[in-house]
């Protein structure tokens, strides 16, 4: 067909094929030549109308970033997410705010009015993910610490640029800041997240299972291209973005065990789109009203690139990252890209900014790629450089600074009620968001048994509603247990601790204790609620439906209350079981990779060999140092894995334990002799030794080799196992010693741990002292 799609994606892709083969041989990002390639074949070079379809292809560029946030979800791990969270919401916050100024004043700068900086700014303040994951994956430095720390920034980002859409929308509409706004999108993004993790853990582990015990490549790609995209749609229609969909989809299946086949499957897709994606903004570049602007797009592209490295470096540096980490991670990121485009067409649409902020964002993005790979390749140097010239008495500040955040963390740790509540208030918030979700997904389907989707359901109104609302009281209750549950935890453990400071007179009135606790649970629930209701409120329903859904929610927690409880108790477990499950298989999975490598590098008569010590080995709870291993058998321990960690040639002083994974190296009889060995099952006597739990006093006598020493440098609990829970001294109770207070002589130490490990510690002491 003359004119048509088809011709349109050959000359596109022909087209950066070329380009990309060019700039390889010259070693040049391929970026570039992407979008040099769409520079020839766009409309504004040769005036010559090449493509026909340019709607068309960009969607088919979206494509792109789609497949791109779906395999950043893959290898992101979550855990880091978590960890990485602080550092990436300050350094987001405070570079929004910052860019937002620096728009401002290039306005003035420009002579546009103020709403036109808003919007330059709003585009400035949005890294691009599109140019920023394919040169750390091209690197080999997608798993290093400053690249998680960069995708991290880049993903809280995404729902800033969000946020900025429909805050710029309803100022340009009203001229006013909606506060409420921002909240609500706010909120409905967090439901969104909990929603799709939740469901996708429990569903997606089942799926990932078939797919691999079927072995199709082919409905592999299909229900994982499937899965990216329904849920960027779902994103599109609650007025999120799609991206934060494909991120969410791939972060669900990032812990299967067919997430390395999955990436493996679609990373031809993901090339070719990312590699439209550019050549469609290539397309965009009009070299007339560049060379117009020329000036603006150098000042602007140099201030922003200074200010956001700036900011990033700082940001992360506050949080108490080192400060070269932090500046690699503000190096890779000084990017701008898809969402500046997206915030850029917002504003021309709407027709309150300048017809020019298309071109500005277009040649910033692209001067900021070259200039970004120049900084890229000088990182070492530069920060060298910075690092010489800085004040000596700014470095010592900095230094001062880092260690200060190391001693206050140490202390919040030690904060045993701020430990033991976290779980539980964890819990807390993801159920709520979950029945808050829960809420909208029963509303939404109501609207459909009530609409011209389904003719039966409209011809049935009240029974399907009766269905919808029926089934979310059930659903719903056992999470509502759960919040009860949660927050009952946190009240007894506040209890617990305004208890104990008081005196034991006090304490032994039980009675009034529960009739407190009872108390500030209703107080705290009816808050709860209150909350509920404002907060989904366009999601209860009214009438008929109301009064099912409250009836039979209130029939279940009257009359079946213990059984909402267990109800709970098993959606956690298997949550918790499905998810442990799900990292051990993919560990086994990586370990099995390795074991193939290291045979494949080392083909000869030394084997290596995956051991699991069992529950009843005899050397359960020994030293390495102790087994001698490598003297009886010459096997050597060149690895023990754990609970989904792995640590290389371990310490001699590391303790074994039950289902540890031991990594050995010898020659094969060399081999089964250990495991011969390390399989000697333990006698009952020891058994019963082990399983035995006391608390046993100890005094610090005269000659005590403790005496003088603090806790943490007598090594009680590191050497034998032994915890120290309490100290008698002169009439004084310390309860939960701190680890740096000294022992003095006539201490009595109450001890806890297992009852040989307590009688192992006095023989030790005895013999030393002796």
């Amino acid at each position: 067909m003359e004119g048509g799609l088809i011709r349109d994606f050959a000359i596109l892709i022909g087209t950066a094929g070329v380009a990309g083969f060019i700039f390889y041989f010259l070693r040049l990002p391929l970026l570039l030549g992407y979008i040099l390639s769409g520079l020839i074949i766009g409309p504004h070079l040769f005036f010559s109308q090449y493509i026909q379809n340019y709607e068309v292809l960009q969607q088919f560029g979206d494509l792109g970033v789609i497949f791109l946030m779906f395999y950043i979800g893959l290898e992101f791990d979550l855990d880091k997410l978590r960890r990485t969270l602080g550092p990436s919401l300050l350094v987001v916050i405070v570079q929004t705010v910052v860019m937002m100024f620096v728009g401002i004043l290039s306005a003035k700068f420009l002579g546009w009015s103020g709403l036109n900086g808003l919007f330059l700014g709003a585009l400035m303040a949005i890294s691009s993910t599109m140019m920023t994951i394919p040169v750390l994956k091209e690197q080999n430095a997608l798993n290093t610490h400053f690249a998680q720390l960069a995708i991290g920034v880049l993903v809280l980002e995404d729902f800033v640029a969000i946020l900025l859409l429909i805050v710029l929308s309803g100022i340009s509409a009203s001229g006013f800041f909606e506060w409420k706004e921002v909240w609500q999108v706010t909120f409905l993004v967090g439901v969104f997240v909990v929603m799709v993790f939740v469901l996708g853990r429990f569903f997606g582990a089942k799926i990932a299972f078939w797919l691999q015990k079927m072995g199709s490549t082919e409905l592999l790609v299909l229900v994982a291209v499937g899965f990216a995209l329904f849920l960027g749609e779902i994103a599109d229609r609650m007025h999120f973005s799609a991206e934060l969909g494909a991120f969410l989809a791939g972060s669900v299946l990032s812990q299967s065990v067919i997430a390395h086949k999955i990436n493996e499957v679609t990373e031809s897709l993901r090339n070719i789109f990312c590699a439209v994606f550019f050549v469609t903004i290539g397309t965009l570049i009009d070299p007339v009203k560049i060379s117009e602007h020329w000036l603006a797009i150098v000042i602007i592209s140099l201030v922003v690139t200074v200010a956001q490295i700036f900011v990033c470096w700082f940001g992360l540096f506050l949080s108490g990252e080192e400060s070269k980490t932090s500046f690699y991670a503000a190096i890779y990121k000084a990017q701008i890209g898809e969402f500046s485009f997206v915030i850029a067409a917002l504003g021309n649409s709407l027709g309150v900014t300048d017809s020019s902020l298309m071109t500005l964002a277009v040649g910033v993005s692209v001067f900021k790629i070259v200039l970004g790979s120049f900084l890229r390749k000088y990182i070492e140097p530069l920060y060298g450089t910075l690092t010489k010239i800085a004040p000596k008495a700014i470095l010592n500040m900095g230094q001062f600074y880092l260690n200060f955040l190391q001693v206050a963390r140490m202390e919040v740790e030690k904060m045993t009620l701020l430990r033991e509540a976290k779980g539980f208030l964890l819990r807390l918030i993801w159920y709520f968001l979950l029945v808050v979700g829960l809420m909208g997904l029963s509303s939404y389907l109501s609207s459909l048994v009530c609409g011209d989707t389904f003719s039966f359901t409209k011809d049935h109104e009240t029974l399907s509603l009766t269905a919808v609302w029926g089934t979310a009281a059930f659903i719903i209750m056992p999470i509502f247990a759960g919040v009860v549950r949660n927050v009952d935890a946190i009240i007894s453990l506040v209890l617990d601790k305004i208890f104990v400071s008081i005196d034991h007179a006090n304490k032994q009135d039980n009675r009034s204790i529960r009739v407190m606790r009872h108390v500030v649970l209703g107080v705290f629930l009816l808050f709860f609620g209150i909350i509920f209701v404002s907060v989904s409120s366009n999601y209860i329903p009214t009438g008929y439906p109301l009064t099912v859904f409250v009836l039979l929610s209130g029939l279940q927690g009257i009359f079946f209350w213990r059984d909402l409880l267990k109800s709970n108790n098993r959606f956690e477990r298997m949550f918790r079981e499905t998810f442990i499950a799900e990292v051990q298989e993919k560990e086994d999975e990586y370990r099995s990779t390795i074991l193939q490598k290291a045979k494949e590098k080392y083909p000869w008569s030394v084997q290596i060999k995956n051991y699991r010590l069992p529950k009843n080995s005899a050397y359960v709870g020994k030293k390495i140092s102790g087994l001698r291993i490598r003297e009886k058998t010459g096997t050597t321990i060149a690895a023990v894995s754990r609970g989904g960690y792995t640590c290389y040639s371990p310490s001699p002083d590391a303790v074994l334990f039950p289902d540890d994974h031991l990594l050995f190296i010898g020659e094969a009889e060399q081999i089964e002799a250990a495991t011969k060995f390390l399989s000697e099952e333990v006698t009952e006597a020891v058994r019963a030794n082990r399983m035995e739990f006391a608390i046993d006093h100890y005094c610090i006598t005269p000659t005590s080799i403790f005496l003088g020493n603090t806790i943490a440098e007598t090594g009680i609990r590191s050497r034998f196992g032994v915890n120290i829970v309490g100290i008698q001294r002169r009439g004084e109770k310390i309860t939960a010693p701190d680890p740096l207070i000294a022992l003095e002589k006539n201490d009595i130490l109450i001890l806890i741990g297992p009852q040989y490990a307590i009688e192992k510690l006095k023989e030790s002491e005895l013999t030393q002292a002796l």
